[in-house]
C-alpha cells in the first residue's frame, strides 16, 4: 500500500489528480457544474472518460470499480503501463494522455482501485477567492463545494477499506493562488492554498 499512498500524495502535488464522488448526489451536483463550466478545447471528451471511470476498494480486489476492459474501451491503449506488488498486493499502473492532461488509472484484479487526472483546466470566471477558502468548514461535503465553487481541475480517488478518499485541486476558477481540498467518506478533512487573494 505505500505504492498506492505515494502515488496519492503525488496527485495531491499535483502530480496526478484523481476523483469524483460516486454517488448521485455528487454526480447530479457534478453534472450542473460541467454546464457551467467550460472546459478548453478538445480535452473536454478526455475528461468526461475520466469522470465515468468508477472505483472499487482495493482491499477488495477492486470491488465495486470498472473493469480494465472497460476503461480500455472508453480511453483506448495507455501510453504507459507498470506494475507494482506490495504487501502482497499486486497493482497494475496504466497511464493514457492527450495533450498535457493525463490520466491515471490503478488496477488490481483488473478492477479500478484508483483514478487521478493531471493537467486538465476549466475555462472558467472567479468563484474561489481567500475570504471564500477560509470559509470552507471541516466537514463541508464534495457535492456542496462543487456545487460552490464548480469542478475541479485536478482530481485523485481512490477507495481502502471502504474509506473512500479524494483529493481535489483547483488551478483555475481561484483568484491568484491553488486551492486543494481532501476529502474522506465525502467529507472535508483538510484544505490548503496557496497565493489566493481577495
Amino acid at each position: 500500500m505505500v505504492v498506492i499512498v505515494i502515488i496519492c500524495a503525488g496527485g495531491a502535488l499535483g502530480g496526478g489528480d484523481g476523483s469524483k464522488s460516486s454517488d448521485s448526489s455528487s454526480a447530479a451536483s457534478s453534472k450542473k457544474s460541467n454546464d457551467a463550466d467550460k472546459t478548453i478545447s478538445e480535452n473536454a471528451e478526455f475528461r468526461k472518460k475520466f469522470d465515468a471511470i468508477k472505483v472499487g476498494d482495493l482491499m477488495n480486489h477492486g470491488d465495486g470499480g470498472d473493469a480494465l476492459a472497460d476503461v480500455e474501451k472508453s480511453l483506448g491503449k495507455p501510453s504507459t503501463t507498470s506494475t507494482t506488488n506490495d504487501q502482497g498486493i499486486k497493482v497494475k499502473d496504466y497511464i493514457w494522455t492527450k495533450g498535457n492532461v493525463s490520466i491515471n488509472v490503478q488496477f488490481n484484479d483488473d478492477k479500478v482501485v484508483s483514478k487521478d487526472i493531471d493537467g486538465f483546466k476549466f475555462a472558467r470566471k472567479t468563484k474561489m477567492n481567500l475570504d471564500g477558502f477560509n470559509g470552507i468548514a471541516d466537514g463541508a461535503t464534495y457535492s456542496d463545494i462543487v456545487a460552490k465553487f464548480g469542478e475541479p481541475d485536478g482530481l485523485d480517488e481512490m477507495m481502502v477499506s471502504g474509506e473512500k478518499t479524494v483529493t481535489a485541486i483547483w488551478l483555475t476558477g481561484t483568484k491568484g493562488g491553488t486551492v486543494t481540498l481532501q476529502f474522506t467518506n465525502d467529507a472535508l478533512t483538510s484544505k490548503t492554498q496557496s497565493g489566493l487573494k481577495n
